[in-house]
């Protein structure tokens, strides 16, 4: 049997509940935009992701808010980002930013 197989690699943020507060302001909460599976979902809300030599906008965050904050980039966003070892990436929203060390997965 062959394995599924994602016809692409998304990048997407999954929010920790005090960088949300952080990011979108006290007392905020992620909106569903659109159902996916499990109880999670695409909410409404993006952030940019800034690394060291690039940034990328609209980055959709997957919700329900988690225990920690992870942030799964796509093909290329490596370097497009100029992410290296221990360098971290900084998130930034409409309230606020956060700058994220561990919890980064690359495809």
């Amino acid at each position: 049997m062959n394995p599924v197989r994602k016809p692409h690699a998304p990048r997407f943020v999954r929010l920790g509940a005090t960088h949300v507060d952080a990011l979108f302001g006290p007392s905020a909460s992620l909106q569903p935009r659109i159902e996916i599976s499990g109880g999670r979902f695409v909410a409404r809300e993006r952030v940019s992701v800034v690394g060291r030599t690039g940034r990328i906008d609209g980055v959709a965050v997957v919700g329900p808010a988690e225990e920690t904050s992870t942030v799964r980039l796509g093909p290329g966003d490596v370097e497009r980002l100029g992410l290296d070892a221990g360098g971290g990436l900084l998130l930034v929203g409409p309230h606020g930013e956060v700058r994220i060390t561990d919890g980064i997965q690359a495809s």
